[in-house]
């Protein structure tokens, strides 16, 4: 019986080896690249931050009245495959749990769908907001995109509109870090 010697199968973890490195790098950077759009990649390029304008249906028990639009950031970062998504408001951060991306009718146009879990600051939970999920559906307009807009609604039985606008590429990893840079 023969035996397999390493300079047999020495070309063949050079090709497996260099095709990983190949889909890894594009997975992660090519992808977005504008040689690539429409022809072979069919999936919009959401990442950076955004300005977030939530408009809740929740209504105050004790006055009986509506809420100001919440103004957030969303921060999203994004391969070819893979998407998080990081809502951070005065007093809260909502995580992306589950999403998907989908082509829409009209080829240019996706929708972005999303699971979330809402976390408020400690000092709220029991007072005024508890841990929440929610989900939400987002018209994704433009290429490149400017916009996101859709709705939201969540297992406290309240609802709204959501605007993500104003794009900027730097990740910011809290509400002030944002709201100090949006507001230069």
């Amino acid at each position: 019986m023969p035996v397999l010697s390493a300079e047999f199968v020495k070309p063949f973890s050079l090709v497996v080896g260099a095709i990983t490195l190949l889909v890894t790098v594009f997975n992660k950077y090519l992808w977005s690249l504008r040689i690539f759009k429409g022809w072979y990649v069919k999936r919009p390029d959401l990442r950076g931050t955004w300005k977030v304008k939530l408009k809740s249906s929740w209504i105050n028990p004790e006055t009986g009245a509506g809420i100001e639009p919440i103004v957030g950031y969303a921060v999203v970062r994004q391969s070819l495959t893979t998407l998080s998504l990081r809502l951070m408001t005065r007093e809260s951060r909502s995580v992306l749990v589950a999403y998907s991306i989908d082509q829409q009718e009209d080829e240019d146009l996706f929708k972005l769908v999303g699971v979330y879990r809402n976390e408020p600051k400690i000092e709220l939970q029991g007072v005024r907001s508890e841990i929440h999920h929610g989900s939400f559906a987002l018209e994704i307009h433009g290429s490149p995109v400017y916009e996101l807009q859709g709705h939201y609604w969540t297992d406290r039985g309240t609802k709204g509109g959501m605007t993500l606008t104003g794009r900027v590429k730097e990740l910011y990893d809290t509400f002030d870090q944002a709201e100090a840079k949006y507001s230069t």
